[in-house]
């Protein structure tokens, strides 16, 4: 961290950036430590290579993000924050080299550590409390905005604090955000009170499609790209929608396909146990995340990618009951 810190203290111009598809932890982390260096004086671009989702505009500096990275003398300090792999961060940075020096930091332990300087933190709950670390280390002032954008990693990694990752320190953090001025109520309301009616249009096709393996112990769905189309929908809106196998008693992982443009399968996973590592899986398709929520991307046809990932799932619940027997 202390490498980070000097970094950020020497640099006078950043470039913060975030994986492509942001969730409210990759996206909000990005503005929280831009907002912190921009108090410090710095000069701060945010970038991201896609589109913005509509429930995370409402984040103090979201307007501010652009697709175009800017042609301009080097930034002293690239920032990347909840990305594990290099790649993630999208082809128009894969191609860009108009900087001195990569900062990652995240919170993933499969994070493979791309950065000049890597500051990754898996005990965190999310990368939003890793970056207030730093910030805090830098006497940044915790403002309003700062602090909604932190309170808002923490909500969306921790699902609204329901999961294992949610420590005592998180409570207190979380508490320590409202004290500076974040609304929960606003912020609950964008992430999850806010979505259009043709996402329900869209939801009510994955839950039609909801199938159980022979043993009840896990459970998936896909969506189409024609589902998107007929419905006018976009991959954005699907985020929670995994919790809806993943919430079916007896299951212990659940899995939404999402079928992409160019023949890919993007497959989301999710796990009740700390027994079932999906992150593990995923790493063997060059995928990665948490052992509980993590994500890949397989090529070919549909029923030809469930049964590979069928298969390491299978491996994986043989195993735990095993290690129990």
């Amino acid at each position: 961290m202390k490498e980070a810190l000097d970094c950020f203290q020497r640099g006078k111009s950043f470039l913060t950036i975030s994986h492509v598809q942001p969730d409210g932890d990759a996206l909000a982390s990005q503005l929280a430590i831009g907002l912190g260096l921009e108090q410090l004086g710095k000069k701060v671009v945010y970038f991201n290579d896609g589109d913005i989702p509509e429930s995370l505009k409402f984040l103090p500096k979201a307007k501010e993000v652009v697709s175009v990275l800017p042609d301009q003398p080097q930034f002293d300090v690239v920032i990347s924050c909840d990305c594990g792999s290099l790649a993630r961060l999208g082809d128009k940075f894969l191609k860009y080299k108009n900087y001195k020096t990569l900062v990652n930091v995240d919170h993933h332990f499969s994070n493979d550590r791309y950065g000049n300087i890597n500051v990754v933190m898996p005990e965190a709950a999310s990368t939003g409390e890793v970056v207030w670390g730093l910030l805090e280390k830098l006497n940044v002032t915790l403002t309003k905005d700062i602090a909604t954008n932190i309170y808002c990693t923490l909500v969306t990694d921790t699902g609204s604090f329901r999961y294992s990752n949610t420590k005592t320190h998180t409570l207190q953090l979380a508490a320590r955000m409202l004290e500076a001025g974040t609304n929960p109520e606003e912020v609950s309301e964008h992430l999850f009170e806010s979505q259009p009616y043709e996402a329900f249009l869209l939801l009510s096709r994955v839950l039609n499609r909801m199938e159980l393996s022979k043993d009840k112990k896990y459970s998936w769905s896909v969506i189409y790209q024609k589902d998107l189309k007929e419905t006018g929908t976009k991959y954005e809106v699907t985020e929670e929608f995994i919790n809806y196998p993943r919430s079916i008693r007896g299951v212990w992982v659940a899995v939404l396909f999402k079928e992409l443009q160019d023949g890919h399968y993007k497959v989301s996973l999710r796990s009740k146990t700390d027994a079932i590592d999906v992150s593990s899986i995923c790493q063997k398709f060059q995928g990665g995340g948490h052992k509980r929520a993590s994500a890949c991307i397989l090529k070919g046809k549909f029923e030809e990618v469930k049964t590979k990932l069928f298969h390491e799932i299978e491996e994986a619940l043989s195993k735990q009951e095993r290690q129990r027997g």
